[in-house]
């Protein structure tokens, strides 16, 4: 199958479009928005898409720019012929015409589903059509955005195709035999009563009955086993618990015995630790007592020390404090007297800054009145030249408005009505007859020698009986038409310089040169007009006269602070005055920061001297405070504990109590370490322990006997041994069976494993020549050692991978944006390739700008690849925005504008 041609009217952008195809390369370019998408949608909806379709998608072919229903014409060779396939999307009068070469055209679903059988595809049409569309040739339709895509699917979607022509290239010798696939149907079907999907046996199967029946006869032999073990048990069992409870009979009365006098003893350590606790007690309040008494001793006498070395140290603290009393109010009276001698300096500074201030006001003022005037003759030339200006844009505007392209209008309009009239003059036929020897009529009407008449129309002219002939002036335009174009163009003349308001073309060309010298000048003196500051000259100006009111009132208010002075006449004695009384300001400014500088030295000193009095001062409040202190607190003391002969006597009473005490209490604290109290808790946990474990084990002794007579009485009515011997033989039997249907379910098992590799191996033997293909485009792309493995399984293709030259093997996956679509390409190449077969060994491969990752470098590769597709018998189409890419293809350049 190979395109011829197409012809698309009112599809989208197109209003009409032809395209003839090269029969193996085609470059098709243009910029965006171009309609190549457009041109790729319509081949594939003239191939797959039935005519009546109505809907959106045949709104969405409808274009908005041109008149008319989308119509398709499409010239392609499929089944040996050449077949014309005419299209008009209308809904529901839509239409189709498909007509071989020298045959009878078919229309409408006739055409349909010969074009399907052509294609060997299904067509789309009503509501799912939009959801179809896509898919019909997927493989060799790459949509913009979609080359990217894993291209596994599309192989999947072939696969029994594919198999039928791997097959017919010469791959059958690996094809199961009909035998062969009976035998591997035979065992699927045994396979698939044994075991389940996951490889597990089914419930119900020989085997699973084979294995219940084998652990049945094994839980009844354990049962017979475990009644024989049990009763054999028992009896042991029972003796057992005689012999313990003898045993426990004897050791009991000891224990409970020992545990008596413990019990006594423990009893006393408890009385003991009672009188301990209490002489601890009295021990630690004599102890407490004899201790604050002697530090409340103690700390009288500390405070009487203290008390005696405030009272020494208070004496000079009062001499010295008189001695600062002075020094402060000395520096105090410097102070004052410098901080005086400071103002004065500083109201001379501010009548000599006042006056300079004054001089600084007095020339600005001057400065300011000579920027006004300055900017009064600016504002004079520059309304001028305003004047000039509206004079001419007055004269510009009493001008027809015509521009260039209006004149270039009227001047077509001319030349089309000159052209008419050269028709018409051209237009009118003559005829005079000159002699004849038979009779010559015009519309009926009898011609003689000598007679001419013109014909503005077509008419007949008979000579003789039997000679007729029709003329027709001008080619088939009557005269009246041709009158009527020259009416029409003069008129569409004369219309046009109505407009404008002009005489003829010869004024307005005479206008238009008139409005260009007049803009040209408008121009030149508004430039004169901008150099003056004409835009913002009135701003300014009235910004000068501002400034030139506040200077003059900022003079005023200086000169009356100042005192009135005599102020300068001119900007030069201004500056002078300026110059003076700045020399003046600064000498009062030194005088005055010498001053200021000696003030604040004295101003220092004074608060020094007052900071040292304040300190000293505090020092010594504090220091009699403290002593007041000490004295109330001696007081206190002395009023609570009494005087040193009461505190001796008090304190010499309370250590002999203390020592009292420490006796009586470590007199009770050797009692209770004669009694040893830890080892008699132990003791007591021991025994109490030990009868315990006795008391249990009589108990378990007890229940084992009990139990043990119980189960000989059970037990002891059947014979064991024999239920036994049956148990073992009931085993061995179901043992046998079990092991019969397990190895049969194996061999089935295996049988099934080997026929499934088997036609593994058949599946991968049919897929390398769709893998070899593969390898022979990507080597293009990536160097002679690059390989494509493909994975397959019964549903299809399950993935593609790529062996590098490094042995590295990638998953289309994982591969860049730019890869995957190079990759892609290679592989629908190879499945067009070898599906083709069934299309007279040709396919076409359409490409939407689908290297839109693909950089400059490999797109160069990728031409190789494209150009090794078309030797190979394909039809290969690419449509890019950047064809100057691709111009080492060497394939039919097609520019769409």
């Amino acid at each position: 199958m190979r395109l011829i041609s197409l012809t698309l009217r009112n599809y989208r952008v197109h209003q009409e479009l032809t395209v003839a195809f090269d029969r193996s390369r085609n470059l098709i370019g243009g910029a965006n928005e171009t309609g190549k998408s457009t041109l790729a949608e319509a081949i594939h909806r003239a191939l797959f898409l039935r005519a009546k379709t109505g809907g959106r998608t045949q709104k969405e072919m409808v274009s908005t720019r041109h008149l008319g229903e989308p119509e398709i014409y499409l010239t392609f060779e499929a089944a040996g012929s050449t077949w014309e396939l005419e299209k008009r999307f209308a809904g529901a009068k839509g239409s189709t015409r498909l007509t071989a070469s020298g045959a009878t055209p078919l229309k409408d679903d006739e055409a349909e589903t010969r074009l399907a059988e052509l294609l060997k595809s299904e067509t789309a049409s009503g509501g799912g059509a939009a959801k179809l569309l896509p898919t019909l040739w997927a493989h060799l339709w790459v949509w913009q955005g979609s080359s990217g895509d894993d291209p596994s699917g599309h192989a999947s979607d072939h696969k029994d195709t594919l198999v039928h022509r791997l097959q017919q290239d010469g791959l059958a010798a690996v094809m199961q035999s009909a035998t062969d696939q009976r035998v591997r149907e035979h065992v699927a079907a045994r396979y698939d009563e044994l075991f389940t999907a996951t490889g597990k046996l089914k419930a119900g199967s020989p085997p699973e009955l084979a294995r219940a029946r084998l652990a049945e006869a094994e839980a009844s032999l354990s049962r017979a086993r475990e009644i024989a073990g049990r009763l054999e048990q028992a009896a042991a069992e029972h003796e057992r618990s005689e012999r313990e409870l003898a045993e426990i009979d004897l050791i009991l009365p000891g224990l409970r015995e020992q545990k008596v006098v413990t019990d006594a003893k423990l009893l006393e350590v408890a009385e003991l630790r009672r009188q301990e606790e209490a002489r601890q007690h009295a021990w630690q309040t004599a102890a407490t007592l004899a201790r604050q008494l002697a530090e409340q001793d103690a700390a009288i006498r500390k405070l009487h020390e203290q008390a005696d070395q405030s009272r020494d140290s208070l004496g000079p603290a009062e001499r010295m404090e008189a001695s600062l009393v002075a020094g402060e109010k000395e520096a105090r009276e410097l102070s004052q007297s410098a901080e005086t001698s400071q103002r004065q300096s500083a109201d001379a500074i501010r009548t000599a800054r006042l006056r300079h201030d004054c001089a600084v006001a007095s020339i600005a003022v001057l400065e300011k009145a000579a920027d006004l005037a300055r900017l009064t003759a600016r504002a004079a030339e520059a309304s001028q030249l305003r004047t000039d200006i509206r004079g001419q844009e007055e004269a510009l505007s009493q001008l027809p408005a015509i521009t260039a392209k209006d004149l270039e209008v009227l001047r077509q309009l001319d030349r089309a009505a000159s052209q008419a009239e050269a028709s018409l003059s051209a237009m009118a036929t003559g005829i005079e007859l000159i002699a004849s020897d038979v009779a010559v009529s015009l519309d009926g009407q009898a011609l003689v020698p000598g007679e001419a008449r013109t014909l503005t129309d077509t008419g007949e002219l008979k000579i003789g009986p039997g000679t007729r002939l029709r003329i027709h002036p001008g080619g088939g335009i009557s005269l009246a038409d041709a009158r009527l174009r020259l009416e029409a163009s003069r008129r569409s003349l004369k219309d046009a310089l109505d407009r404008h308001t002009l005489r003829d073309l010869d004024q307005a060309t005479a206008v238009l040169q008139l409005r260009q010298t007049l803009t040209q000048q408008i121009a030149q003196l508004e430039i004169r007009w901008k150099a003056l500051g004409g835009e913002v000259l009135s701003a300014e100006l009235t910004a000068a006269g501002t400034a030139h009111e506040a200077a003059k009132s900022e003079l005023e208010r200086r000169h009356a602070a100042a005192g009135s002075p005599d102020l300068p006449g001119s900007h030069d004695a201004a500056q002078q005055l300026r110059a003076t009384l700045q020399q003046t300001l600064d000498e009062a400014e030194k005088a005055e920061a010498v001053t200021r500088h000696h003030a604040a030295q004295l101003r220092e000193r004074f608060e020094a001297a007052a900071a040292k009095l304040q300190a000293h001062g505090d020092q010594a409040a504090q220091a009699r405070q403290s002593l007041r202190d000490l004295e109330t607190k001696l007081r206190i003391l002395q009023e609570t504990h009494g005087d040193a002969t009461a505190r001796e006597a008090a304190l010499v009473k309370a250590r002999d109590a203390e020592q009292a005490a420490t006796g009586s209490l470590a007199a009770t604290k050797a009692a209770l370490v004669a009694l040893s109290p830890d080892a008699l808790a132990a003791d007591l946990d021991r025994f109490v322990r030990a009868i315990a474990q006795q008391e249990a084990r009589r108990r378990e002794a007890e229940n084992l006997r009990l139990i043990a007579r119980e189960r000989l009485t059970l037990d002891g009515s059947t014979d064991p041994q024999a239920e036994l011997s049956h148990a073992l033989a009931r085993h061995v039997a179901a043992l046998e069976i079990h092991a019969s249907q397990q190895r049969r379910a194996r061999a089935i098992e295996q049988l099934h494993q080997l026929f499934s590799s088997c036609r593994e191996g058949i599946d991968r033997a049919l897929v390398q020549p769709l893998a070899d293909r593969i390898t022979g485009y990507l080597q293009c792309l990536f160097g002679p050692a690059a390989q494509a493995r493909v994975n397959v399984s019964d549903t299809g293709i399950e993935g593609l991978e790529i062996i590098r030259s490094d042995d590295s093997t990638f998953g289309f996956s994982v591969l860049s944006g730019g890869a995957r679509e190079q990759v892609a390409a290679a592989v629908r190449l190879a499945l067009a390739e070898i599906l083709a077969a069934d299309h007279d060994g040709c396919l076409p491969v359409l490409f939407d700008d689908a290297f839109a990752y693909t950089d400059p470098a490999r797109i160069q590769s990728l031409q190789r690849m494209l150009d090794l597709a078309a030797l190979r018998g394909l039809q290969v189409i690419v449509l890019t925005c950047t064809p100057v890419d691709y111009s080492a293809f060497g394939g039919k350049t097609i520019g769409l504008r």
